[in-house]
């Protein structure tokens, strides 16, 4: 992702001033970590209080007759948010979010006892991530040999993990207790 003139992260207190705009009071131990690492853990963070803040307004605007359509749209205000420039900028993030979200699923997964379901949808999750990065690389005219056959990587992983996922029968236990509380 090309960002120009980029700024230094915020500061822990620019960071914990954000957050109290958000409702969200915090208190650190500083000693706790290294404040690259302590900025780092606030900053995605506040990702979870931006898109907390994002949904209710989302539904607020549901509740005022807003639609799919008006919806979708606003999502796109995220790559203008990040200072995305073009389509390789928007794959980029998008891929970054993704790896986030392979993450986080791991994470749930993690500390509850993760079921069939749960496992398809890391799976699912990590596929997005390589489709998306080998979207992104693709796109890049200045491309090495290396950056080409690590997209190949990404494809193929993805290709695997999707396989995976549908063997793990998580979709359709999914779909069979649907189909039961009808």
């Amino acid at each position: 992702m090309t960002i120009r003139n980029p700024a230094p992260p915020l500061d822990q207190d620019e960071l914990l001033a954000v957050f109290k705009t958000f409702g969200i009071e915090m208190t650190l131990d500083r000693s706790a970590c290294s404040p690259e690492l302590m900025t780092m853990q606030l900053a995605h963070g506040l990702i979870g209080a931006v898109e907390n803040h994002a949904i209710r307004a989302e539904h607020a605007a549901r509740e005022k007759g807003a639609g799919p359509e008006v919806i979708g749209e606003a999502t796109g205000q995220a790559f203008n948010g990040a200072a995305c420039r073009g389509v390789a900028d928007d794959l980029f993030l998008l891929s970054w979010r993704a790896q986030r979200l392979t993450q986080a699923v791991g994470q749930v997964n993690e500390h509850n006892s993760p079921d069939k379901l749960m496992k398809a949808v890391q799976l699912t999750a990590g596929a997005l991530m390589g489709l998306l990065q080998a979207a992104h690389t693709m796109r890049d005219m200045q491309r090495d040999e290396r950056a080409t056959k690590d997209a190949a990587r990404c494809v193929r992983a993805a290709d695997k993990a999707l396989q995976e996922a549908r063997k793990t029968g998580g979709l359709e236990v999914l779909a069979q207790l649907l189909e039961m509380t009808d």
